[in-house]
Order: C-alpha cells, then sequence, then structure tokens
C-alpha cells in the first residue's frame, strides 16, 4: 500500500509540475507569434536560398519539460498556415534543445523558454547560416535571438540591434517600418 501511496504521490507531483510549467507561456503572445513569425519569414530577402525543396522549414526548439508547448505552437502555426506559407509548402519540426544537432536544414528557429548556453548554441548556429531566430521571450536577445514580440497594450515586434550583422539578414524595407529595435 505505503508502495501504492508513493507513486500516486510522485505521478501527482509530476502532473502539478507539467501543468505550472504550462503556466510560464501566454496562450495569447504563443497565438500571435504563430501568425507573425512565419510572415517574418517572408520578408526576408534571401529567402529562396533558405527553402529546401520547396518547403519552408520551421524548427520550434524546446526544453524537455515543454514538449506540449512546442506542439502547441507547431498545431497554431500549421492551422494558420494550412495551405502554405507564401507559394511554399510549410513543415513545422519540433525538436528538443538537447537533441539539436546543427546540421539542420531549417529556414529558421522558434525557441521556447531555455538554458542559457543552449540558447546560446542555436542562435551561434543560425547566424552562421544566416537563418532567423525567433524567440518566444524578448529577454532572450541576450542570448543572440534576432526577433521577439512583446504584448502589452499593443502588440511589438523586436529586432534585435546587436544580432542584426552576426546574422547578416536582409529584410524588405516594410519589416523595419513595423519592428521595435532593441540596442
Amino acid at each position: 500500500m505505503k508502495n501504492i501511496l508513493i507513486k500516486l504521490f510522485g505521478f501527482l507531483a509530476l502532473m502539478i509540475s507539467t501543468s505550472v510549467q504550462a503556466y510560464d507561456y501566454d496562450p495569447l503572445l504563443m497565438r500571435a507569434q504563430a501568425t507573425i513569425f512565419p510572415k517574418i519569414i517572408l520578408l526576408d530577402k534571401d529567402l529562396q536560398g533558405k527553402i529546401d525543396d520547396g518547403k519552408i522549414i520551421i524548427y520550434v526548439l524546446h526544453s524537455k519539460e515543454d514538449k506540449e508547448v512546442a506542439l502547441t505552437v507547431k498545431e497554431l502555426i500549421l492551422k494558420q498556415y494550412k495551405n502554405g506559407l507564401g507559394k511554399n509548402e510549410l513543415s513545422i519540426k519540433v525538436v528538443d534543445f538537447v537533441s539539436f544537432d546543427g546540421n539542420s536544414k531549417a529556414t529558421a528557429y522558434f525557441l521556447l523558454k531555455g538554458n542559457k548556453e543552449i540558447h546560446g548554441k542555436i542562435t551561434e548556429k543560425a547566424a552562421t547560416q544566416n537563418r532567423l531566430v525567433f524567440s518566444y521571450d524578448y529577454k532572450d536577445f541576450t542570448n543572440n535571438a534576432l526577433v521577439s514580440i512583446l504584448m502589452k497594450e499593443k502588440t511589438y515586434i523586436y529586432l534585435n540591434k546587436q544580432a542584426i550583422h552576426a546574422y547578416d539578414i536582409n529584410f524588405l524595407p516594410l519589416f523595419y517600418k513595423i519592428v521595435k529595435v532593441i540596442e
């Protein structure tokens, strides 16, 4: 009986910790990001060189605890862009930070919350490949993420000025008119 209670308590603790982790994400912000981030990809002047076999591929990278959040982001993006993105097919891959190998054929990366060291490794690799890195949390600009969204009374798209040169990505002029540049 004691063994069953210990297992039950462990299961309940796991369920509570999982649901608490999910509360760290704002569903409204996730919906906004799932709608806006793919459109920003289309504003990359060199997009055609970042498409693999006619597909725009977005990697949603997550910690082990946030897999369900990553799957939700994938579902939101696919629901919004079920017929593709622009003239291209759209593929969303959900990958754990630990499984990231850096040799992916991603067009862009969407980072959920995670370890600063892991984020740094991903953004470094993305910068060498001239790939966009979107971040759930604009505070990840310290980890060299390129674009993020902040929602208050209005929605703001932020561009990390320090990172833009490292990524060597050129956007259409419209993009620079709609973003707020963060130093």
